[in-house]
């Protein structure tokens, strides 16, 4: 995706401008947030301590009820008459417990107290009061499904227990007193909670936290580690945030131990951080017109700095015309306006190495139509020279003979044979440029192509020269239809190939000189070709060794060669 300096001066400007409020409005916003979370902490610990002083004041009302209750009971020196009356009395004067009753150790219902107009007393004995003999304070479900608060004590006379009082207490007393302290603290009823040690719900509001209802796992309590053994090391509070249903929260906790119960406070972030959303909400505003006006800024610094950079670019394209005579309007006094002066130098310059180029395109397609196009080329560049000589040169030469073609051209028109011969040599000298090969000479109806004479530095020229024979062979098949209902002659090829170090350069006279390969290799496969049947390709023992992978040879044993003064095993390449 390309750019425009437009968009990038905009971009820079608006990075300028608007990267550093975004940066310092982020380190403002964590540093607000870390104080108002501290400031949050204090006071949920202020309203969990004052949830729980309540609660133990309410609770130990209740708790002095029921023991003067028990300590009358157990009391022998008073009449039972008076012990009854005075703990009526103590019932009566407590704004917590609604009802008192009396067990037998047994579990009998010995007696009640009741309030007028209160819940009835309990008539059955809590059973966690069957195997703890302390006061506590118990809840109990009944087959209703309703939760009630009971605070069991017993009765005890000359070291024994005699009986269990049960006060019966009013929920709803601890219920106003929470939902009246978070309506005055947090503006709602519903946010504290009293739980024991099952995270059964104690007290709180009655819609949002029902009385024996049993909170999940995870939320808050997870969070702080609230499980049985917390409320084993003493009164203390804990402070987190956390995720609950996908709400940001925070909330703490804060057990006491001494009753088993733990008082939480949960409220959500956005509730708690009202500060930090309005401080976001005034730099989202701030940031919003500082990007307007860097907008407007970015777009008028770019189109002055764009308006020469146009005219420049408009000029190179007037060059890739070859309009080399136009001159740049730049007049801006700085490194365009230089830019513009460098690229009018750079037109005549152009202008005159055009001249250049065209003179040696000439000379090198001229010296193409006699030499190979890669000599012909580094005579044109002058990195070649035309005097006599060569030097020794590691090579493959191979040589492709169109078999039978003396008695085709003995029965055909010069013209057809011609024909013929222009068509076939140019498949040849393409598939001999494909593999980085030269094409050295014609001779005829054979070819001669020598791989490696310019390219010293790789070692694959016998791979190239044998994958180039396979590609002679199949696109000469390719084409033998053809040809044949053309010209009434079944083109077939025989290839001799060699390899060997061989002198490579320019041979002949001053007056006429032609760059070839001379050695003991180019007159091999020269040998080679004429051995090779139609569609065969032959070569030595050098080549199948230098072949590596991805060729396959069949020996045809020893063969005498003319020029050669041992036998020389000629092998066959495999298709």
């Amino acid at each position: 995706m390309r750019f425009t300096l437009r968009v990038k001066w905009t971009f820079i400007v608006l990075s300028v401008s608007v990267l550093p409020l975004f940066v310092s409005a982020l380190l403002v916003g964590r540093i607000q947030r870390d104080g108002l979370f501290r400031a949050e902490q204090e006071l949920e610990n202020a309203v969990v301590d004052e949830a729980s002083g309540a609660l133990s004041r309410s609770l130990a009302n209740g708790e002095d009820a029921v023991h003067r209750t028990a300590m009358l009971l157990g009391d022998a020196r008073i009449q039972e008459e008076a012990r009854l009356e005075l703990a009526r009395d103590a019932v009566n004067s407590s704004d917590i417990v609604s009802a008192t009753a009396i067990f037998g150790t047994d579990g009998t219902l010995l007696g009640a107290i009741e309030k007028r107009g209160e819940a009835p007393a309990p008539r059955e004995i809590p059973v966690a009061a069957s195997r703890e003999k302390r006061p506590e304070w118990l809840m109990s479900r009944t087959a209703a499904g309703l939760t009630h608060l009971h605070f069991v004590e017993p009765v005890v006379v000359d070291g024994a227990v005699t009986a269990w009082v049960v006060g019966e207490m009013r929920p709803s007393v601890l219920n106003v007193q929470l939902t009246q302290l978070s309506r005055g603290r947090f503006g709602r009823e519903d946010r504290l909670v009293v739980v024991d040690r099952e995270r059964r719900v104690v007290a709180g509001d009655a819609t949002t936290w029902p009385a024996g209802r049993v909170l999940p796992e995870g939320g808050l309590f997870e969070k702080v580690r609230l499980d049985a053994a917390s409320f084993d090391v003493g009164d203390h509070a804990k402070t987190s945030t956390y995720t609950d249903r996908g709400i940001a929260m925070v909330g703490t906790v804060r057990v006491m131990s001494s009753k088993g119960w733990a008082v939480a406070v949960e409220r959500p972030e956005s509730e708690a951080f009202g500060a930090l959303t309005a401080a976001r909400r005034a730099f989202l505003a701030t940031a919003t017109g500082v990007a307007a006006l860097a907008l407007v800024l970015g777009t008028l610094l770019a189109r002055r700095a764009t308006r020469p950079i146009r005219e420049l670019v408009e000029l190179t394209r007037a060059y890739g015309r070859r309009e080399f005579a136009r001159k740049s309007p730049v007049r801006s006094r700085d490194e365009l306006q230089e830019l513009g002066d460098s690229l009018g130098k750079m037109a005549d310059d152009l202008s005159a190495s055009e001249v250049e180029i065209t003179r040696r395109a000439a000379i090198e397609a001229g010296l193409a139509r006699y030499l190979p196009a890669e000599v012909a080329r580094a005579i044109g560049d002058g990195t070649a020279s035309l005097a006599l000589g060569g030097r020794r040169v590691a090579i493959s030469v191979l040589f492709a003979d169109a078999a039978s073609f003396t008695s085709f051209a003995e029965k055909t028109s010069p013209e057809l044979v011609v024909a013929l011969l222009n068509e076939l040599f140019t498949v040849l000298t393409e598939v001999v440029f494909r593999h980085g090969g030269m094409v050295d000479k014609f001779m005829g109806d054979c070819i001669m192509a020598v791989f490696g004479a310019h390219d010293p530095a790789h070692v694959d020229h016998v791979a190239r020269a044998l994958a180039a024979a396979e590609d002679m062979h199949r696109f000469v098949e390719a084409s033998a239809p053809r040809w044949k209902r053309e010209y009434a002659y079944d083109v077939r090829l025989g290839i001799g190939l060699s390899t060997g170090e061989s002198l490579v350069g320019n041979l002949g006279s001053e007056g006429r000189m032609e760059f070839t390969a001379v050695g003991d290799s180019v007159n091999v496969a020269s040998r080679l070709e004429t051995l090779a049947r139609p569609g065969q390709t032959l070569v030595t023992q050098d080549v199948m060794h230098a072949a590596g992978e991805g060729f396959a040879f069949h020996s045809l044993g020893m063969h005498p060669l003319r020029g050669k003064a041992q036998p020389v095993e000629v092998l066959e390449v495999l298709a």
